[in-house]
């Protein structure tokens, strides 16, 4: 079984900063709050957390996992970066059974479209949940064979 939690960051502050600098506008906070209790009510598996390395993600992230059991984290500049098809390439090299990635539109909207096999548009502080009931590697993963779970 393989789990896949795609989730963009919750709203950011204006451009007064350089992108990556840029932190959660209180209405940011907000959306990453109510998620985190959708997260709360639905009993979430523990799993990897990847986290882009730009502030609105790691805010996003930290409101997500207080008190959450998770198999570790990895903050990586690689997600800010990367397009979509590179973030598929990356999911599907990793040794996780279960991921969490919080990062950013359009890659991530890409990565929810690729594997669910529909046009899904991430909004900020979106989460899309995708399971493989059968699959026990990330290599049995192919295009529009995710159980699409959960859409918020």
């Amino acid at each position: 079984m393989k789990d896949l939690f795609l989730i963009r960051h919750a709203h950011a502050g204006p451009y007064l900063l350089p992108d990556e600098s840029r932190k959660l506008s209180i209405r940011g906070v907000e959306e990453a709050q109510e998620l985190k209790s959708i997260f709360m009510n639905n009993n979430f598996p523990d799993g990897f957390w990847y986290i882009s390395n730009t502030n609105r993600t790691i805010e996003t992230a930290e409101i997500l996992m207080v008190n959450v059991q998770k198999s570790g984290d990895s903050v990586d500049e690689y997600w800010y970066h990367a397009t979509g098809p590179q973030y598929v390439e990356k999911i599907v090299s990793s040794p996780h059974d279960i991921i969490y990635l919080v990062a950013h539109n359009p890659s991530i909207s890409y990565a929810a479209s690729y594997f669910s096999g529909e046009m899904i548009q991430m909004e900020t502080s979106s989460c899309v949940h995708l399971h493989w009931p059968q699959a026990t590697t990330w290599d049995e993963i192919i295009k529009g064979s995710a159980v699409v779970n959960f859409i918020h």
